[in-house]
């Protein structure tokens, strides 16, 4: 009877106990400090409720500062906040911006936020972007680490790139200027343009021109990425390929140079030689050294050759040799100009110009012509 009696007060107790209740505050106000006594970082609100039990905090409009050196260097903002076990884990959502206090405005944004203080890390998982202004980057999930300045993004990843000449201060698909980079993850330090991306990179510019690369490394700030070989440039409306070892695009100065052999397969020619250096401004490929040039019907050698695509004008500079099958033909200049043909054909020879030939006749058809030299 005793038993029965105990049972049913216990389930009566049961019966009449309440949830704990939430406080609601009119307005939130978090802050860090680090071991040395500098502000670490700000979490406000202007609506919160406290739950007693678990311990969480849930805010609406909250808004932070992250300091560097005691100095706000960061400004976060989002639609809602949630502040586990008084503040070891905070969770932000909806419009995250976490924006950089100074004239570069570096912006870093997503729909959903993981912090965890104590580690100064941030984990983005939901449409994660950043951008420079620049150099924007969006990722299946970026990380950023408060400390260092480091974010860490995890592909598939893609990097657009403005040109400095552009006007637009988004670089965007819709933007001429944008050059639009496809690879996987790696690592972009904030605060030095540090950046590097391991594995298969691909660039297509919006005039159809493409360049891929087996990795690249570089600074952002300092305006350049160093593509990794074998690098490989598609020119646009199928004007041929280069193919080069590794090469560094100076994209603040729309350049793309390298010191290693390069070849590259034209319509109907095959140009090799020693490093080259690509001008998208002027629409210029140049080789600096060992030039050779191959046709079906003639080779030519040279120090030096250049090619401006928007004018279809070939030059070659220093020690120039033009050897044709048919005649067997040699001929010698410091300097000898061509142009491109509409089928892709490179012809040799302007007006006016100073060169010397040899011509090897066959004896058989003209054994009385005699086998001089003959200067033009």
């Amino acid at each position: 009877m005793a038993t029965s009696l105990l049972a049913a007060c216990s389930s009566s107790r049961q019966l009449t106990i309440e949830p704990t209740p939430s406080f609601v505050f009119r307005s939130l106000d978090l802050s860090q400090r680090a071991d040395n006594g500098n502000r670490d970082w700000d979490l406000t609100s202007p609506e919160a409720r406290y739950d007693l039990s678990s311990r969480t905090i849930r805010a609406r409009r909250p808004q932070g500062i992250l300091y560097r050196d005691d100095q706000p260097h960061y400004r976060i903002t989002a639609d809602l906040a949630t502040v586990l076990r008084d503040g070891e884990l905070v969770i932000l959502e909806g419009s995250v911006h976490l924006r950089q206090l100074n004239q570069r405005g570096l912006t870093i944004k997503g729909d959903n936020l993981i912090w965890t203080p104590t580690q100064s890390r941030m984990v983005i998982n939901q449409r994660p972007m950043a951008s420079d202004g620049q150099t924007q980057i969006r990722s299946r999930e970026l990380a950023f680490q408060q400390d260092t300045e480091l974010l860490v993004f995890d592909g598939p990843t893609e990097l657009k790139r403005r040109d400095e000449a552009s006007d637009d201060s988004t670089p965007t698909d819709d933007n001429p200027d944008s050059t639009v980079v496809r690879g996987g993850s790696g690592t972009w330090n904030l605060r030095s343009g540090l950046m590097q991306a391991l594995g298969q990179v691909e660039a297509v510019r919006r005039d159809g021109r493409k360049l891929s690369a087996s990795g690249l490394s570089g600074n952002t700030r300092e305006g350049f990425l160093d593509l990794q070989e074998p690098v490989t440039l598609l020119l646009e409306n199928d004007r041929g390929t280069i193919t080069a070892g590794r090469t560094r695009w100076l994209f603040s100065a729309q350049q793309l140079q390298s010191v290693q052999p390069v070849q590259a397969e034209l319509q109907n020619s095959t140009v090799q030689g020693k490093g080259f250096k690509l001008d998208e401004r002027s629409g210029t490929v140049i080789i600096p050294s060992d030039c050779r040039l191959q046709q079906k019907q003639e080779t030519l050698t040279a120090r030096r050759c250049s090619w401006n695509w928007n004018s279809e004008r070939v030059v070659a500079d220093g020690d120039v040799v033009l050897r044709r099958k048919k005649p067997e033909q040699t001929t010698r200049a410091s300097r000898m100009e061509a142009t491109i043909t509409d089928d892709g054909e490179i012809r040799f020879g302007q007006p006016g110009q100073r060169v010397e030939s040899t011509i090897k006749l066959n004896p058989k058809t003209d054994a009385k012509r005699p086998r001089s030299p003959v200067s033009f």
